[in-house]
């Protein structure tokens, strides 16, 4: 409220605005009372004015500033809360002397008064409603015909009136200015913010989608189906690339053999293989001169000694030596020993009735008949319910097969003969292939010596396989099939076991007769069915499996003289092989010769003072115990060892992925697209931080 500079008498004031409105000509509604103003104001008459601003005389800029929105609206105007104020009265156009009631101002409490104007205008529509674009412009504009005022104030508040729009608008502000309410910015923001959450909510979301399907190479299709021209699967060279490295970990160094992706190959010959492999290390920045080996199978255009890869890469990295596959030269080894008559014969019988049960939905039912009813077979099968067929390339997985196939003989004999009954000419062969005991003794003896080297198989393909250990276990086996050569026993235990089952089908040892010249199959001297079986069948097969294991898996390499450091075979470590030692690994040494020798010289005395309880027998052991800093060398051939590769058994794991992802719904995808599903899948136990992503 703001009070005037003179005081004067509510009568004399009363009486000279009557002066003033009678003399003044009449005016429009929307025409402001200019004389009336001018009047007053040059007479500067004193009364309590509005606490609020005067609405007339303020500026498009005035009133766009929050102060002043804030007193308009929030100051509130009671005539007679003043001593019943009383408003000057002016003749309106019909000649009748009206003016300002105070009961306005209670009935509409949006209403306010210009002191300058005599006029009314409404607050809320004033401030938020003047330059919009509306037809209701009553009390924008100052309204002074108080004839029709109540006409006014009905249009203005009508139902359709955008004066309700602008009262919300000015309550809004009042508490966005109370902070009862955020601000238009801080909504926006706040806004902006939820839709953010919300949409990373959502990312997420498909991201781990995505990543779960990867994992479990799930195809993701669209809503729409993709009709493009590309090339079947089945007509793309896919080229697998894995790494083997150490790792520093919280627990000390770690070999690692992970896959990195897949290389689409548009020719298979040595140069283009190396091309595509050197160009892969260069775009993933790897450091190729620290390439101390390249593994791969025994093709000729992966190990040729002039076009191979192995030759080309060797001509950019001439210290990147190459090992063939032990995985793979274990398989050629049983290949090679399998070429016996007899054993291609079983191996081909048990394959074909293999085949014959597990793609007949009626044999197969024969057989789990047949197999329910036996309860002993059932237990010694350990949960396996299907004959395994023999895998084509892994031919160290058929001692299981052959396995399979021994333990469910009387099962598999009698649904045969169920099945020859209901006039299964088939069954009725295969039958009689089996009911011979040439088979029977065929079977024990290959099973028996495949078994041998089954975890010799499941040792190679683990990731942590080093190229010593897996050696070492190789001529453990030799040694072993040696001793079982030369012990009767073995022989006799394995020729019971074959008596006893051809006995469940009444079926009596024998052997062929017996003449002068015989070209197709052997024909050994022998007394006893027993004494023939061995000498035509056990002891071949076991001298060439020997002589395979041997020439393919017993790595006699420069390189491979590495493990007589190892503290448990030091007594092997003579002056030449020192020297060796040194020529093979002088490009990664940093001593002399000199140097070199006086380490191991040290390195010996170390390992056998009677203090040392026990000595490490392993690659891993000796290079987790080997000081880098008192032994550099040392350490340096033990980390090369442990990391030149065993088997490309990761890289063959990963191609049986590929089967699993490149299926008929993904036939289209991309090379990389295919390459990270790949990642995905193969590296699913790792942690993918969604949020990160």
């Amino acid at each position: 409220m703001k009070k005037l500079d003179f005081y004067f008498s509510k009568k004399a004031a009363d009486n000279e605005s009557q002066n003033v409105l009678s003399n003044s000509p009449s005016k429009d509604v929307n025409e402001p009372c200019t004389s009336f103003s001018q009047d007053v104001t040059a007479k500067k008459i004193t009364l309590f004015d509005p606490p609020y601003p005067d609405i007339s005389s303020l500026t498009n800029d005035e009133l766009s500033k929050h102060e002043t929105k804030v007193n308009l609206l929030q100051q509130k105007w009671e005539p007679n809360s003043y001593g019943n104020y009383s408003f000057p009265s002016r003749v309106m156009k019909n000649g009748v002397k009206r003016k300002v009631q105070n009961v306005w101002f209670k009935e509409h409490q949006w209403l306010r008064y210009s002191v300058s104007e005599d006029s009314l205008y409404c607050a809320p529509c004033v401030l938020f409603g003047r330059n919009d674009s509306i037809k209701e412009k009553t009390f924008i504009r100052p309204v002074t015909d108080w004839t029709n005022i109540s006409g006014y104030f009905k249009r203005h508040e009508r139902s359709d009136s955008s004066h309700f729009r602008f009262v919300e608008m000015a309550d809004n502000f009042l508490r966005v200015i109370r902070n009862e309410k955020p601000s238009i910015s801080d909504t926006l923001t706040s806004s902006r913010d939820l839709q953010i959450g919300k949409n990373r909510h959502i990312m997420k979301r498909i991201i781990e989608t995505l990543i779960l399907c990867g994992r479990q190479n799930i195809a993701v299709r669209g809503h729409t189906e993709e009709r493009n021209e590309a090339t079947d699967t089945s007509t793309k060279e896919q080229v697998s690339l894995c790494l083997r490295f150490l790792e520093h970990t919280d627990n000390g160094l770690e070999v690692r053999e992970e896959f990195v992706g897949f290389l689409h190959a548009h020719s298979i010959r040595g140069q283009a293989l190396a091309t595509l492999l050197l160009d892969t290390i260069d775009e993933y920045e790897i450091d190729g001169d620290k390439m101390r080996a390249q593994g791969y199978d025994g093709e000729a255009n992966m190990s040729g000694k002039h076009q191979g890869v192995q030759a080309h890469v060797k001509e950019r990295f001439p210290e990147a030596s190459y090992v063939h596959c032990k995985s793979h030269c274990l398989n050629l080894a049983i290949v090679h020993s399998c070429k016996d008559a007899s054993v291609r014969t079983i191996m081909s019988t048990v394959q074909d009735i293999a085949f014959s049960f597990d793609y007949s939905a009626k044999k197969m039912d024969a057989f789990y008949n047949e197999l329910d009813a036996d309860i002993l077979t059932k237990e010694e099968l350990d949960g396996r319910r299907k004959l395994r067929t023999l895998c084509e390339t892994r031919w160290t997985s058929r001692a299981d097969s052959l396995y399979t196939f021994r333990v469910a003989f009387p099962v598999i004999v009698s649904a045969l003969e169920h099945l020859r009954q209901d006039g299964d000419d088939k069954a009725g062969q295969f039958l009689a292939a089996i009911s011979r005991f040439e088979f029977i003794i065929g079977l024990v003896t290959t099973e028996h010596i495949l078994q041998s080297i089954v975890h010799l198989t499941t040792y190679l393909q683990s990731k942590s396989c080093d190229l010593v250990e897996a050696v070492r276990e190789c001529k453990l086996i030799i040694d072993q099939l040696s001793d079982e050569r030369n012990d009767d026993s073995v022989w006799d235990a394995l020729f019971d076991k074959a008596v006893t089952m051809a006995d469940t089908i009444e079926v009596l040892p024998s052997m062929p007769r017996r003449i002068g010249r015989h070209v197709n199959r052997a024909n050994h001297p022998a007394d006893t069915p027993s004494q023939y079986w061995k000498r035509a069948l056990y002891c071949p097969f076991l001298d060439y499996f020997i002589a395979e294991l041997t020439g393919r898996l017993l790595d006699n390499s420069d390189r491979f003289q590495g493990q007589n450091l190892i503290p448990a075979r030091l007594e092997w470590l003579t002056a030449e092989c020192i020297d060796k030692l040194y020529e093979t690994y002088r490009h990664d040494l940093t001593d002399n010769q000199g140097t070199f020798n006086s380490e191991v010289q040290r390195w010996q005395r170390r390992w056998s003072s009677p203090d040392v309880i026990e000595k490490p027998k392993s690659l891993k052991a000796s290079l987790s115990v080997t000081n880098k800093e008192l032994y550099p060398s040392i350490f340096a051939i033990f980390a090369i060892l442990v990391t030149m590769p065993v088997t490309t058994s990761t890289t063959e794991r990963s191609f049986s992925s590929l089967r699993r992802l490149k299926t008929y719904l993904r036939s289209t995808m991309v090379q990389d697209r295919l390459s990270s599903l790949a990642l995905i899948h193969v590296h699913r136990e790792m942690d993918i931080d969604t949020e990160e992503f």
